[in-house]
This record gives structure tokens, C-alpha cells and sequence, in this order.
């Protein structure tokens, strides 16, 4: 590269009007919701695809492994890309999503298991371009009320994971999941570009990249802080135990518990639920209380409600317990980006999030691998009882572990 492209500049937040901000919170709310719903529907069409494919337990854990670990991958380019090409915004986000339907359809054209594995992998690659680019720029933009604007984000990501089965569900009475996976092409292209259109219109809010060298200094800093690995400990655990559970609760409630695929589908829209109200709830708390305050005892609460699920019997207790479950499912990740984006400057926001995301993902492919076999060789009962001690084990570091709390109370986590 020349060097007057790496020239370096320091980078300074650009702060946009009223109405910019707006744009650019409901249009990241709107499209995470989009992107979650497209990726919440595969949790539906996963059981069909696997009876359609004849797959096992143990090659469904490859699958879901295959797509984590190349998302984990993936987020960490996309992080950089969000952050040194800030004016790449609308372009990033319209193709994430409209990258979702184009695997989607390639996937849903094949038969054989590694190219359905390689497919679906590389949609997990194009949700991954999402979240740096919109995080990165919702953190830069709503810095007093950071744990708030991200939850609002998280939470249009529950809608999504809340309507995205019902929807996969109520298609499959209709159609095949092989015809499903072919037509979202349609919607994703049209969606992908209505994103680009929008926020197009909204100009970059660094006002200039940093030179390359200052961006790796910043990676590396990130990296020495030991509040942030703790953040990036804390993610792990959770993601692996939730990566596990998305992919095998509708596997256990499609062929255990012998439900409809349309069932299954209500079935983790009630998952989703809870969340809506309790992920802004958290992210107010947690930006008044400080982030442990809220990570620990929610964690301990999600570990105990995965015990539960590989206990409590089918019918009400079932239903009570994944209601409760969805209370601390996905507002957790909200609270986690919220905490590591305290700790960084503004030229590496995009950056931060990639990291997060990154060990989440990374993490979360290694546990479908393992739940399958321990579901082939024991129950799928007992993937629960895997993700219980994930998280539970998370839990019992923190409690045994001392942190500081700064005096910033945004600061804390």
C-alpha cells in the first residue's frame, strides 16, 4: 500500500444529527431482526433437513460445529473491514443480509451432506459481516447509554429469533424445506439492498480510518487488558452452552417429545418471548448498576433453567421452564458486547464486537460437536445437562474471582 493511504491520523468519533442517529439505530434494530429471523427459521428446518438427508446426531454436531467455527472465523476481517472502512457501512450490512438467502439457496439445491455443510457454513460467514459494522456504530454513537441502544439492538435480533420459527413452521405445512431454502433468496436480495438504500444516507461516524499500524496497536492493547478476557471467558461459556441448545432442543422436541415441525416453531418463539422485555430491562440495569452486577446472578439463572430442561417432564413444566430459559437467552451477548465495548476506544469498536462474536463462535463450534456425541451415546436429555455445566462452570469462576470496580459505573462489568 502507498503510504499516503496509511497515513496516521487519529481517529475521531463524527457525531451525526438527531435524525442520523435514529436512522441508524431503527434501521440496525430493524435489519438485526431480519438477519436473526432468516437465521432462526435453519433451527426449524434443521430436523427436516436431517430426516430428509438421513443424517445423524453426530453429523448434525459437525454441521453446526462447520457453520460456528467459520462465523468465528469470519468475524475477525469483518471487524477490521467495519472499522477501517467505516464509509463501507450500508455496503457490509446490505449484503450480510443479502448473502443469507444466496446460501440459503445454494444450500437447499444439494443433497449431499458435505456441500449442504459447506453452504450453510458460509451463510454463517455473511451473518457474521452484521454485527461489527451495526455494533461497532451504535457503540460509537450512544456512548452514555451504550448497554440500552445494544439491547434495543439484541432485542430486534429476539423478534427475529421469536418469528423466524413460526414462520419456518408454518411454510413447512405448505411446502418442503428444500423449496423453503430456494425462495429466500427472493426476500433476502430485496431486504439486503432496501438496507444499502437507507443507510447510504448516513455518512461514516469516524471522521477518519486509522493508519494500519495505530489499528494493531489498538487490537493489541485490547488484547493485554485482563477485563476483557474475563469479558471474553464469560462469552464463551455462554456460547458454547447456547450454540449446543439452539441446536438440539428442536431435535429433542421434534423426535422425544414427537412434536409437529409447526409446534417446534411455537415452541422456540416462546424461547424468544421473555426476552423482548427483559434484554432492554438489562441493558438499563446494567448501564445504572454497572455489567457484573447483572452478567453474574443472570448467568446462574440461565445455568439452573438448562438443568431443568433434562429433568422436568413434557407439558407445563417443559413450556414454564424454556420461558424461562428465554429470559437470559439471547439479552445475555447484549450485555457481554456491552461490557467489552466499555473497555475500548472508538477506532476499534467494530473490532471489540468482531472479537466478542469471534470467541463466542469459535467457542460455540466445538459444543454441537460434542453435545451430538454425547446424545448418540447417552440422550439428547443430557445435551442439557452439558450445556447446564458450561454455564454453571462459567458462573463458578466469577463468583471466586475478584474484579475492581472502576468509578465509572459504565465502566463496570
Amino acid at each position: 500500500m502507498g503510504g499516503a493511504y496509511w497515513a496516521p491520523p487519529v481517529a475521531e468519533r463524527r457525531e451525526l444529527t438527531g435524525g442520523q442517529r435514529q436512522t441508524l439505530l431503527i434501521t440496525a434494530v430493524a435489519g438485526h431482526g431480519i438477519k436473526h429471523m432468516m437465521n432462526a427459521a435453519f433451527s426449524v428446518l434443521l430436523p427436516e433437513l436431517k430426516m430428509g438427508l438421513e443424517l445423524t446426531n453426530t453429523q448434525v454436531g459437525v454441521l453446526s460445529t462447520s457453520r460456528f467455527f467459520a462465523g468465528g472465523l469470519a468475524n475477525f476481517p469483518a471487524g477490521y473491514i467495519a472499522d477501517r472502512f467505516t464509509s463501507l457501512r450500508a455496503i457490509v450490512l446490505g449484503l450480510s443480509i443479502a448473502g443469507i438467502g444466496v446460501t440459503y439457496f445454494l444450500a437447499g439445491i444439494t443433497t449431499a451432506f458435505w456441500i449442504v455443510t459447506l453452504w450453510t457454513s458460509l451463510m454463517v460467514v455473511s451473518i457474521s459481516l452484521w454485527h461489527p459494522a451495526a455494533i461497532g456504530s451504535l457503540s460509537r454513537q450512544f456512548t452514555s447509554n451504550r448497554g440500552l441502544a445494544i439491547s434495543l439492538h439484541g432485542t430486534g435480533g429476539s423478534v427475529g429469533e421469536a418469528v423466524g420459527p413460526l414462520v419456518a413452521g408454518g411454510l413447512l405445512t405448505i411446502f418442503t424445506w428444500q423449496f423453503i431454502f430456494q425462495g429466500a433468496i427472493i426476500p433476502a436480495l430485496i431486504l439486503g439492498f432496501f438496507i444499502w438504500i437507507v443507510l447510504r444516507r448516513v455518512p461514516a461516524d469516524i471522521s477518519q480510518a486509522t493508519s494500519f499500524a495505530e489499528y494493531l496497536l489498538g487490537v493489541r492493547e485490547l488484547l493485554s487488558n485482563p477485563r476483557l478476557l474475563l469479558v471474553l471467558f464469560f462469552t464463551g461459556g455462554f456460547a458454547g452452552a447456547q450454540s449446543a441448545m439452539y441446536t438440539f432442543l428442536p431435535i429433542y422436541l421434534r423426535e422425544d417429545v414427537a412434536l409437529e415441525s409447526g409446534t417446534v416453531g411455537v415452541f422456540l418463539f416462546l424461547l424468544n418471548i421473555p426476552g423482548l422485555a427483559s434484554q432492554p430491562a438489562m441493558g438499563y440495569l446494567s448501564d445504572r448498576w454497572g455489567r457484573k452486577a447483572v452478567i453474574a446472578p443472570a448467568m446462574a439463572a440461565l445455568g439452573i433453567c438448562y438443568l431443568l430442561l433434562g429433568v422436568v417432564p413434557e407439558g407445563a413444566s417443559l413450556i414454564a421452564t424454556i420461558l424461562a430459559a428465554g429470559l437470559f437467552f439471547y439479552p445475555m451477548m447484549a450485555l457481554f458486547l456491552a461490557a467489552a465495548s466499555d473497555l475500548a476506544p472508538s477506532d476499534v469498536q467494530s473490532t471489540t464486537v468482531s472479537l466478542v462474536f469471534g470467541v463466542a463462535t469459535l467457542v460455540g463450534a466445538l459444543a454441537p460437536f460434542a453435545a451430538g456425541r454425547i446424545a448418540d451415546v447417552y440422550s439428547l436429555q443430557w445435551t442439557f445437562f452439558f450445556c447446564a455445566a458450561l454455564v454453571l462452570a462459567t458462573v463458578a469462576v466469577a463468583i471466586v474471582t475478584r474484579w475492581e470496580r472502576p468509578r465509572d459505573p459504565a465502566l463496570a462489568i
